[in-house]
C-alpha cells in the first residue's frame, strides 16, 4: 500500500517527539574555540557540480568569513552516509594518506553535511536490486524507506555526541532536494527537517534554498539529478546566518519559544516602528509574526532590489566528454523595491513588489490575534502568503531583500500608513518555508534553522534571540512593550 506523509501526520509526529524530551544539549564554553570551521559531509558540501569551481557552498562560505577571521575547511567526500562517513571521524591506528578525516583538521566547530539521498531514501525503481551496506543505492519498500529515514537521523545524533565528546560544536545541514525525488521521499525529506529543528543544535535549511516546491531541485539550478550547479550552491550558501559562528562563540544559546504574556503596541502613524537591516545578501526567506491588528493599515513591509532571472546553456568538459545543461544566472537588478503586508477594508493582503496582490477571505481587523508568514523562493521565483497556517496565494517574483519593518510601511516615499495593531513572535528565516513548517509555526513550535531573527517583543529590550548578532532598530517613542 502507498504511504504518504500529510502535513498533519508529520505536525502529530513532532509533537509526539517533543513531547518525549529527547534533546542534545548544547553544552560548553564555546567562546575559548578555535576559529576553524570544517564542513564533513559528502558530495555537495564537497562542491560537486560547481561549474564555476568556487568549491560550492563550502567555498563561498570560506569567501565570506575568512576576511571576518574563520577558518572554513573542506573535509567532505562524495557518496558518504551517516554511516561511511563514521570511520572518518578520526584515524584508528595509522591514517589512510586520502582520506579526509576530521579531528586532525581541530576544528572549534563542524558542520556536518549529509543527505537522506546517499542515506537510501529513493525507492528501488522495478527489477533494481538496493546496493549491500554500507552504500545503500536504494529501498526495496515504503517501509525500507522509514527504516532509512530512522538511519538517518540516529545517525546524526550519533554524530553529534561524537563532536560534542571530543569538544567540537557540532552544526546540522538539513537534508535537502533531489532531482528524482518523488512524494513520497520528498515527504521523508521534511519530516526529517522538522525533526531535527527540534534537536538542541543549530541547523541550516538547505531544502528552503533550493526547492521547487516537489522536493527536486529547481530548474536551472542542478547539471544533473544528485548535485545543485553553482547557481544551486550560491543560493544554498545563502541559506547560512553570516554570524551564526560569532554568536555561537559568543556563548549565544539556540532560541526558545517566548511564553511571557508580553507584546509590542503600535499605535502611531511611523514609518518604521522596527526594523531588521539586512548587511550581507539573502534572497530566499520567511517572514513571520503573530499580529492583533484594530483597524485597516500595513503591518509588515519588505525593501531591497529586484532580481533578474536569466537562463542559459552550460557547457563543460567531463571526462566522458561535455556535459550540457540549463544553468541560472540571478543578479540584482539594481531597481528597488517595497512590498507590504497589510489590512485593507478588513482583509489581509500582500502587494508584491511588481504590484500584484493576492487577498485573504480571512478577516484581519477583527482584534484577534493572526499568524502571518511570508515564505519567498528566489530559486523557483515564487512568494506566498499563509495567514493562520493557511496559504492564501502565491506570486512570481524574485527579490534581495535588505530591510525588514514590522508595524508600518517603511519608505517615506509611501503613502501607506501603519494600522494600529499588537506584534509579538517576529521572525525572520533566511530560506523559505514549505507548508508543514509554517504550519509548524502556527502551532506554536520555534523553528531555528537558518533562523536570523527571533524577537518574541515581550518586553522593552526587544531583543533578537537567534543565534545571530542581528539587532533591531526600535523607534522607542511609538513601539512599546505591554501586557495589557
Amino acid at each position: 500500500m502507498t504511504r504518504f506523509y500529510s502535513r498533519t501526520a508529520i505536525l502529530l509526529f513532532l509533537l509526539v517527539f517533543v513531547v518525549s524530551g529527547v534533546s542534545f544539549a548544547q553544552t560548553g564554553n564555546s567562546s575559548d574555540q578555535p576559529k576553524r570551521i570544517a564542513l564533513w559531509g559528502s558530495s555537495v558540501p564537497n562542491g560537486t557540480g560547481d561549474e564555476l569551481e568556487l568549491g560550492g557552498y563550502t567555498g563561498r562560505l570560506r569567501q565570506l568569513l575568512e576576511p571576518r577571521g574563520w577558518e572554513v575547511l573542506n573535509v567532505s567526500r562524495g557518496g558518504d552516509n551517516t554511516i561511511t562517513i563514521t570511520p572518518r571521524f578520526e584515524p584508528e591506528g595509522d591514517p589512510e594518506p586520502s582520506t579526509r578525516y576530521l579531528t586532525p583538521v581541530d576544528p572549534g566547530y563542524v558542520v556536518i553535511a549529509l543527505s537522506l539521498g546517499n542515506e537510501g531514501i529513493k525507492r528501488c525503481a522495478l527489477g533494481q536490486d538496493p546496493a549491500p551496506g554500507p552504500r545503500v543505492g536504494c529501498s526495496p519498500s515504503r517501509d525500507g524507506q522509514d527504516a532509512i529515514s530512522r538511519q538517518f537521523l540516529d545517525g546524526l545524533q550519533r554524530l553529534i555526541r561524537r563532536a560534542r565528546d571530543n569538544g567540537i560544536v557540532p552544526i546540522v545541514g538539513l537534508t535537502y532536494a533531489r532531482g528524482d525525488f518523488d512524494e513520497v521521499e520528498y515527504a521523508h525529506t521534511r519530516k526529517a527537517n522538522i525533526e531535527i529543528n527540534s534537536w538542541d543544535v543549530p541547523s541550516i535549511n538547505l531544502l528552503g534554498a533550493i526547492d521547487d516546491g516537489y522536493g527536486r531541485w529547481a530548474r536551472g539550478f542542478f547539471p544533473e539529478p544528485i548535485h545543485p550547479n553553482a547557481a544551486g550552491h550560491t543560493e544554498m550558501f545563502h541559506a547560512f546566518v553570516p554570524t551564526l559562528f560569532d554568536a555561537i562563540a559568543n556563548d549565544k544559546p539556540i532560541p526558545t519559544k517566548g511564553t511571557g504574556p508580553g507584546f509590542a503596541r503600535i499605535r502611531s502613524d511611523d514609518r518604521s516602528p522596527m526594523t531588521l537591516s539586512v548587511d550581507d545578501t539573502m534572497r530566499s526567506f520567511g517572514l513571520t509574526f503573530s499580529v492583533r491588528a484594530d483597524g485597516d493599515g500595513t503591518v509588515a513591509s519588505i525593501g531591497g532590489e529586484t532580481v533578474d532571472h536569466v537562463v542559459d546553456w552550460v557547457r563543460v568538459p567531463t571526462s566522458r566528454g561535455e556535459r550540457e545543461f540549463e544553468g541560472s544566472t540571478l543578479t540584482s537588478t539594481g531597481r528597488r523595491f517595497n512590498a507590504s503586508i497589510s489590512i485593507e477594508n478588513g482583509r489581509w493582503v500582500y502587494a508584491s513588489a511588481g504590484g500584484n496582490a493576492v487577498t485573504s477571505p480571512v478577516p484581519g481587523a477583527d482584534g484577534q490575534w493572526h499568524h502571518v508568514t511570508l515564505s519567498h523562493y528566489v530559486a523557483r521565483g515564487e512568494t506566498a502568503l499563509y495567514v493562520d497556517g493557511r496559504l492564501v496565494g502565491t506570486i512570481a517574483e524574485r527579490l534581495q531583500p535588505d530591510r525588514f519593518v514590522l508595524g508600518g510601511p517603511g519608505p517615506d516615499w509611501s503613502t501607506a500608513v501603519s494600522a494600529p495593531a499588537d506584534y509579538k513572535d517576529w521572525m525572520v528565516h533566511r530560506a523559505a518555508l514549505t507548508a508543514d513548517e509554517v504550519e509548524v509555526l502556527h502551532d506554536g513550535v520555534l523553528l531555528q534553522a537558518s533562523l536570523e531573527l527571533y524577537a518574541p517583543l515581550e518586553n522593552e529590550s526587544f531583543e533578537n534571540t537567534a543565534q545571530s548578532l542581528s539587532v533591531i532598530d526600535v523607534n522607542q517613542g511609538v513601539a512599546t512593550a505591554t501586557d495589557e
